[in-house]
């Protein structure tokens, strides 16, 4: 059964995981419109597996990075991806996102060799020259909203390092088509009322004119990679020109799907990670202060490369302590195909189990004073001694994300080149999250250039 349809009937819900008190019929569906944020945290905090009902629909959230362990990666064979995903298959199809195997192996092993380390050793000045072009317009006294330059930014080097295009001018309509699709999942989500994407409910045509939007311009980069025809060195290419063992190449349908979701993966959530990494150093001068130390010692005036990276070890823990408090993939789901123990609950098949990765990341016994700002503990000796698992800014197990090396470096050269070349003041002591399909600062992050 899809996972569509287990959205329609879903088994019953397990009595024996404490759940979270709610109204008749509908649970904790309003609670989960208010603030999706609280309520998992509370669930989190009833047990290590604890159950909140949607309408019909149970759902079990867990912040016990073991039984995260368990779900990803140890018994990662007997789940799927969760049935929330279903509601972005008119967006992503069958990308890897979303996909379940045998398409997620086979669209992996061909998407592998884009992100190998000799291709992201050609995306590196491209990603500084970016940036440069970004700050053109940061005149000194200006005020800028620094998510919708990360975003604008984001999506300019993905274009030419993933599709081998200049899609800046399509900044406004992917922003748009991007913030209607996630708010008409969301719409679902919450909605009481559980019908298929056919039916012209005001949430579905959102989503279809968000489609229609970014198909317009995915199929255009497409037809420009047909026409091109060679390997140019960027994603897209390496796409039309992938061939299975058997010789058998993507359809423009199954190119698709996966360049929308490295739009999505690659561009949004890189965004949402330099955002909320400005918000920090705002709020912690000092650390912001020993990084332009870092920078001014190892690249001083010059233009920053990726050989200097290593030698930027505080850097790249400020980026990770940054995904640690505000991790753009906040959460992830997965749905049983079969029966599975966890946490010594009975699970059937077809029940959805979320992970929430926020506040795995947030707790004191995985991190000492777990609301602090601290980079020192991302640095690679303290890394050393914390178990893998309690840090999942990137998922984990057989569906890791694929992009995390060109994530962190795409960060890395980003924020340096701009420490390198402005001042900026954060103009908002206290930004609250946005829980769309990433994390967002709602309303944007406000700040002037000095």
């Amino acid at each position: 059964m899809s996972s569509t349809a287990a959205l329609f009937s879903p088994p019953p819900a397990v009595t024996t995981v404490p759940a979270l008190g709610g109204l008749p019929v509908i649970g904790n569906l309003l609670d989960f419109r208010r603030d999706r944020l609280a309520l998992q945290d509370r669930a989190t905090r009833l047990a290590p597996l604890a159950r909140v009902s949607l309408v019909h629909v149970p759902l079990y959230v867990t912040a016990d990075a073991d039984l995260a362990h368990r779900v990803l990666v140890e018994d990662a064979g007997s789940y799927q991806k969760s049935a929330g995903l279903a509601f972005l298959m008119p967006l992503l199809g069958e990308g890897l996102l979303t996909s379940e195997d045998p398409t997620h192996k086979r669209h992996r092993k061909l998407l592998a060799p884009a992100f190998a380390p000799k291709r992201l050793a050609n995306y590196g000045d491209t990603m500084v020259d970016e940036t440069l072009v970004q700050m053109r317009g940061w005149q000194r006294g200006r005020q800028i909203d620094l998510a919708k330059e990360m975003m604008e930014l984001t999506l300019g080097i993905a274009g030419k390092t993933m599709f081998g295009a200049d899609v800046r001018s399509d900044a406004a309509a992917v922003a748009h088509g991007l913030e209607l699709a996630m708010r008409s999942m969301m719409d679902n989500l919450t909605s009481p009322v559980r019908l298929g994407y056919r039916w012209p409910l005001p949430r579905h045509l959102r989503m279809k004119r968000a489609v229609a939007m970014l198909d317009e311009v995915v199929y255009r980069v497409i037809a420009d990679g047909r026409k091109a025809g060679v390997d140019r060195g960027d994603v897209l290419s390496m796409l039309l020109l992938a061939k299975d063992d058997d010789g058998t190449m993507l359809t423009d349908k199954q190119v698709r799907d996966e360049v929308m979701t490295l739009l999505l993966a690659g561009h949004e959530t890189t965004a949402n990670t330099l955002t909320w990494t400005w918000y920090e150093l705002g709020r912690n001068p000092g650390v912001l202060a020993q990084i332009e130390t870092e920078i001014k010692r190892v690249v001083g005036d010059r233009r920053v490369t990726m050989e200097d990276l290593p030698n930027l070890p505080f850097t790249l823990a400020v980026i990770e302590e940054s995904m640690r408090l505000h991790p753009p993939a906040y959460i992830t789901g997965r749905e049983t195909t079969t029966d599975v123990e966890l946490g010594g609950h009975r699970l059937p098949a077809r029940s959805i189990v979320t992970i929430y990765i926020r506040q795995i990341h947030r707790q004191a016994r995985y991190f000492t004073n777990p609301l602090a700002f601290v980079p020192e503990r991302m640095l690679p000796e303290a890394k050393k001694l914390r178990p893998r698992h309690h840090y999942l800014p990137f998922g984990a197990g057989p569906r890791v994300c694929i992009g995390s090396h060109f994530a962190l470096l795409e960060a890395q050269l980003v924020l340096i080149t701009m420490i390198q070349n402005a001042k900026l003041q954060l103009l908002a002591n206290h930004v609250v999250p946005e829980p769309l399909v990433t994390l967002r600062p709602k309303g944007g992050m406000p700040a002037r250039v000095l």
